[in-house]
């Protein structure tokens, strides 16, 4: 397992500022937000000797990045001259910063169907203009008219289509119960077996608030016990840095329980066999 937080913790902060701030309190590993008028979206237009100095903060402190890439205009599932303009800065940007991950939010179509190939297509291209070390992770996004990937199901018919080993899905906790509550779990599990990694984050159904474990009513405690330990990205996506350390602890004790639990009926199926 490896935990990571996401530049969102200080979203109010410009993205220089939010990285320099959460590599100077320890952290390993950053998502970049690629979005925010005032936070990552200024990454677009930073001079090259700005994300050079980004660039060797980031190699000085052995800290590793993913790159959450913008989300307003950019649109995989129909792809437009904005896309293609998003797309080509964005590689630009990881020519100068080194990043492990891309991240994408598929985008909106009105047909499921095209939305899906056009954004299988565009991937394959992103797969063709990026390094072969950099993955590409699909995220869940939350129910609204036209958007393509509010449910698992959209997401593996992508991966399908692309058949590359490079791509995977990053699960949004808080997405993914927003659009079913009633089978937040059953859903999660569908995700399980192509899994890059986790956005964690609480809500209480309605809103993408962004909290912290517990503040909302997501079943986390029976999440981590199905999910168990597994090597993934944790992604702490919560909107304060205190929340994100908070749910860093939660989690912890979640996945200690869940070992002591696996490890407890192993020992009573090998008890059974025995007898």
């Amino acid at each position: 397992m490896h935990y990571s937080i996401s530049t969102y913790t200080l979203f109010h902060l410009s993205i220089d500022q939010a990285i320099e701030r959460l590599i100077h309190d320890g952290w390993k590993s950053i998502e970049v937000m690629g979005e925010g008028k005032y936070h990552g979206r200024p990454l677009l237009y930073m001079e090259q000797m700005k994300l050079k100095e980004i660039a060797s903060l980031v190699k000085k402190n052995n800290v590793s990045l993913g790159f959450h890439l913008p989300v307003t205009g950019f649109n995989p599932a129909s792809v437009d001259e904005s896309t293609e303009t998003i797309w080509a800065k964005c590689l630009s940007i990881m020519e100068v910063i080194d990043v492990n991950y891309v991240l994408l939010h598929p985008g909106t179509n009105t047909s499921i169907q095209a939305g899906i190939e056009s954004t299988a297509l565009f991937i394959k291209k992103m797969l063709r203009d990026l390094p072969e070390m950099i993955k590409i992770v699909i995220e869940n996004v939350p129910y609204k008219e036209g958007s393509i990937g509010t449910s698992i199901e959209e997401l593996i018919s992508i991966i399908d289509h692309v058949n590359d080993d490079r791509v995977g899905i990053m699960l949004d906790t808080g997405h993914c119960y927003m659009n079913a509550q009633e089978h937040f779990l059953k859903e999660c599990e569908k995700a399980f077996p192509y899994l890059y990694g986790l956005h964690i984050n609480d809500n209480h159904g309605q809103h993408d608030e962004h909290l912290q474990i517990g503040e909302g009513v997501i079943p986390f405690k029976q999440f981590f016990l199905r999910l168990g330990k597994r090597d993934i990205e944790y992604v702490l996506e919560t909107n304060t840095i205190k929340r994100a350390e908070h749910s860093k602890l939660h989690i912890e004790k979640f996945l200690t329980k869940s070992t002591r639990c696996n490890l407890r009926v192993s020992i009573e199926s090998d008890y059974k066999y025995e007898r």
